[in-house]
């Protein structure tokens, strides 16, 4: 379902790609003007419906331009659990090998992007 606040998300993160830019879930969720309480809960559900949609029609999904405010700037646990039940990533949630992957599925979006 592609409601209203899947269209604001996406449009968010549509505009980050195109800067070449990551954005905390904080900021994705006041940008997309997610209605609160619990603004992070809902955006971080909304989130996975997202990569979950985008890797049922195989298109390349802008979720992962969303990122925690701490160092470093991956996305939380659920980000790399979700990507394990959907096959693309057998490795830890934290650590070297995470952050290997965030920034591979990172430059692919902003290759993406990329204006010739």
């Amino acid at each position: 379902m592609n409601d209203v606040m899947e269209q604001k998300i996406r449009a968010v993160l549509k505009n980050t790609a195109q800067k070449h830019q990551t954005i905390s879930y904080r900021m994705l969720a006041i940008e997309a003007e997610i209605p609160g309480p619990q603004i992070i809960h809902k955006l971080t559900h909304k989130l996975e419906d997202i990569m979950r949609t985008d890797h049922s029609s195989g298109a390349l999904s802008l979720a992962p331009l969303a990122v925690s405010r701490g160092e470093p700037a991956i996305p939380r646990s659920g980000f790399f659990i979700l990507l394990r039940e959907l096959g693309l990533y057998d490795g830890p949630d934290q650590g070297d090998e995470a952050i290997k992957k965030h920034d591979a599925l990172r430059e692919e979006i902003y290759s993406a992007f990329t204006t010739s």
